[in-house]
Formats: C-alpha cells, structure tokens, sequence
C-alpha cells in the first residue's frame, strides 16, 4: 500500500510544465547516453591522469605546475560525476520508458527519442504512413507516462506554483 508523500506524488497528474520538462529530457537522451559512453571508454585514462597528477604533485613543488595538475584532477573527477549524473538520468529515462503500458505508445517513443528517428521515420518505422493523429497521441500518452513515472521517483524539478 502507498502511503503519505509518495501517495500524492502518485495520484497526481503530471503537470504541462513537467510534460515540457520529460521532453526536453528525452530529447537530450542521446547526448546523455554518448556522455556516459564516452567517460566509459576514458575511463581508465582518466583515472590515470588523477593517479600521475597526484605523484607529481607530491614530487614538484613548483606552484604553476602543481596548479595545473590539481586542475587536471578535478577536471576528471567534473567528468566522472557529470557521466555518473548523466548515467543516473539515462537509466532511469530508459526505465521510465519500458514501464509506458501501451506498447505502440512506448514503441513511438523509444523510436522518436531513444533510437533517434525522426518524426517522419517514426511514422514509417511504426507503419502509419500518413496517419499522425495516432503517433501524436502515442507521443503524448507516452511523454505523460514518463513524466508521471519520473515525476514518481522525484527526478522532475518541483513546480513552484504547487
């Protein structure tokens, strides 16, 4: 049973604002996700920078040289919590997603936004041709379910009206 704060959260309808917010995100998803992908394959690089710096730092004492090395290590630790935050909100985009109940709807949507279609090869891909009205209500149902999903775990910035 769902109770107190999360309770509300759940029975309440995602606002326009929120709509906005999800699509926004959802549109960034493919830059999220070359992020995280990019930091995965540079990883070890930078871990190794961060271990270099940190025993040249020890062993120069030359302040311009030592400045330059505690910029490169906080320079991949900015990196490595950017990729984990971007990783955070691709997962959960990506989970947000899977739990749209209609399958045509979440099929327009991992088409549109996660894959990367356009609208016109969303309508193809899903076989509608010109039919758009029923992609743009999947697209709408599907933005709904995934702001509400989102909203849901408090990943939506709080609407300050409310």
């Amino acid at each position: 049973m769902i109770s107190g704060q999360a309770a509300l959260v759940y029975l309440t309808k995602p606002t326009t604002e929120e709509k906005k917010q999800v699509q926004r995100m959802l549109r960034k998803y493919r830059e999220l996700k070359l992020i995280v992908e990019d930091y995965k394959a540079h990883a070890e690089l930078l871990k190794q920078t961060i271990y270099e710096s940190e025993i040249t730092r020890r062993l120069d004492s030359d302040e311009l040289y030592a400045n330059k090395t505690v910029n490169a290590v906080q320079l991949a630790q900015n990196q490595k919590r950017a990729a984990e935050e971007c990783d955070l909100i691709r997962s959960a985009i990506e989970r947000a997603v899977s739990m749209i109940p209609d399958d045509e709807t979440r099929q327009a949507i991992t088409l549109r936004y996660l894959k990367g279609h356009t609208y016109s090869e969303t309508l193809y891909n899903m076989k509608r041709g010109d039919k758009s009205s029923t992609i743009d209500r999947c697209m709408n149902e599907g933005m709904l379910s995934v702001a509400h999903t989102l909203k849901t775990w408090g990943l939506l910035k709080r609407d300050m009206n409310s």
